[in-house]
């Protein structure tokens, strides 16, 4: 929250500067105010943050293993409600095994495979219930 109010604070500091019609003359000073909002927004931040820990955690959540990265992508698909499957990896090759309802399913869910990043070769392992 700190954070995002010291961007506020120097982006309203920029609008009143642009918007006062400051000459060339005037860069010192805004230099100077420029140092002491970088210094004031530093001492309010805590020692251990940092302007790209909130991106770090972020990409710290993302999968960064092909099976776990096709995994994340099949639960979050809403056309695989309900249905299982397993993935394993080894390396760029992610096999799927599973029962899928049909073959419109399984299609889809080898492309999804195929079209996750990491991903070179899909082990298409699904099988479909015969008809009666």
């Amino acid at each position: 929250m700190r954070q995002f109010a010291a961007v506020l604070i120097l982006v309203a500091l920029f609008l009143l500067l642009v918007g006062s019609r400051f000459k060339a003359s005037d860069g010192e000073k805004l230099r100077s105010v420029s140092r002491v909002a970088v210094t004031k927004v530093q001492n309010a931040m805590p020692p251990a943050v940092n302007a790209v820990a909130p991106f770090d955690s972020i990409r710290r959540e993302l999968p960064t293993r092909p099976d776990d990265a096709v995994r994340a992508r099949l639960a979050a698909d809403k056309r695989f409600v309900g249905v299982e499957f397993k993935v394993t990896a080894e390396g760029g090759k992610v096999t799927l095994r599973g029962v899928v309802p049909n073959a419109d399913v399984k299609r889809l869910a080898v492309g999804v495979a195929r079209n996750t990043v990491g991903v070179d070769e899909v082990v298409d392992e699904l099988a479909v219930p015969a008809s009666e």
